[in-house]
């Protein structure tokens, strides 16, 4: 845990905006908690030590008993409202889930992206990143109840030379290139028109792995070490674990091979019987993230800190599922940026969050249960050193979007 800087030369300069009192705080380099205070100046962190002078805060976030942790980082999720009819607010969510940094997973391609980035990425008070959808439309046509149109049945749409612009021009926020390899999709183009730009553009490969077809030994050969492979945990003939509980040969080539294991927990991507026998032979994914939009916020998937709660409930230790979600998840993100660790000098980037006592049960989207005696829930963002007030999700007021 990084120590407080000289405190004369702290408080010389002023007062410290805020502290945060008397917390765990979690180290994701060595995994281990420590009771600290966190000061904060100027939005970034200036002093880490296991008690700092009282009086010396414009504010005090009173952490004691609670985990204070980085900022937590979603690396799946769908955050283009309105441009994406699913998507959700960022800054809402922040506020009431305590992740500060979002990877948007492909909802704009190369014709949409300007747009999510004037309207979405530019505002945003949290940090959002992207990966650009190989699609020139991305996912235009998702949610609209009865319209069943997938960006790749036209495959006119891998527009590489429009996708190699936008990303050139964009590198700042676009972390990635998302190929969604759909349940039904019989051709193998779109992940072949992945791999080509991401070639091109010299940026990770993101591929969803879904019930075949097509299969995920047919998905492999396109995969190198960097790339991402997410929904992992579905059920089905290709699930990651086979009937005997081993995993299956395509999934663990593809993680000696150095393929980044993302869950993506979404409604009929995640089994839990499927998770909890993956855990138990040893396949853990590398991150834990939510594919979050409006049809899972209210109910299922909620937001990140339930999510890591089904994994604790499922096997994970409270030091994984908080590693996984946040020096874990910050695989795609620029290192430079600091986003994942709480370190003197960084970004005062923070979640606090209490480990809530009690009788909780959690369902998936198959009707499978699981009862734990302990969860996650948010008790405080904290974004360059703000507390963020708490915002409230309000769907759009049209029937034909899907819930």
């Amino acid at each position: 845990m990084p120590e407080a800087e000289d405190q004369r030369e702290t408080n010389a300069a002023g007062r410290f905006d805020l502290v945060v009192r008397g917390g765990e705080v979690f180290d994701p380099d060595r995994r281990v908690f420590a009771r600290a205070d966190v000061a904060v100046r100027g939005g970034r962190v200036v002093g880490i030590a296991p008690s700092l002078p009282s009086g010396q805060a414009a504010r005090e976030v009173d952490a004691s008993g609670k985990v204070v942790c980085p900022g937590l980082i979603d690396s799946h999720v769908h955050v283009y409202p309105l441009g994406h009819l699913v998507g959700v607010d960022p800054d809402e969510l922040a506020s009431r889930s305590g992740v500060t940094a979002f990877v948007d997973a492909g909802s704009t391609g190369a014709l949409g992206f300007i747009g999510f980035r004037h309207y979405v990425l530019e505002p945003a008070r949290s940090h959002v990143y992207a990966l650009l959808n190989v699609s020139a439309i991305g996912l235009a046509f998702e949610g609209v109840r009865g319209l069943e149109v997938q960006e790749h049945d036209d495959l006119r749409l891998l527009h590489l030379t429009s996708a190699v612009e936008i990303v050139d021009r964009n590198r700042d926020r676009i972390v990635g290139i998302k190929v969604r390899m759909y349940n039904g999709l019989t051709s193998l183009a779109p992940v072949a028109a992945g791999r080509e730009l991401a070639d091109e553009v010299g940026l990770p490969l993101v591929v969803h792995a879904v019930q075949p077809p097509p299969s995920f030994r047919d998905i492999l050969p396109y995969l190198r070490a960097g790339d991402v492979v997410t929904h992992v945990f579905h059920p089905g003939p290709s699930a990651v674990v086979r009937t005997d509980g081993t995993i299956r040969d395509d999934y663990r080539e593809a993680k000696a091979r150095g393929v980044h294991i993302d869950s993506g927990s979404a409604r009929l991507f995640t089994s839990f019987p499927v998770i909890k026998a993956a855990l138990a032979a040893g396949f853990a994914p590398d991150s834990i993230s939510t594919d979050l939009t409006t049809v899972t916020v209210d109910q299922l998937t909620i937001d990140l800190p339930n999510t890591l709660s089904k994994f604790l409930a499922l096997g994970l230790s409270l030091p994984e599922v908080l590693y996984k979600a946040t020096l874990g998840a910050a695989y795609l993100l620029p290192p430079e940026a600091g986003r994942g660790r709480l370190a003197v000098g960084g970004p005062a980037d923070m979640a606090v969050l209490e480990v809530e006592g009690g009788s909780f049960q959690y369902r998936d989207f198959f009707g499978n249960e699981v009862a734990t005696d302990k969860r996650l829930a948010c008790r405080a963002t904290i974004l360059g050193g703000e507390v963020l007030a708490r915002r409230e999700h309000t769907a759009l007021p049209y029937t034909f979007i899907r819930r």
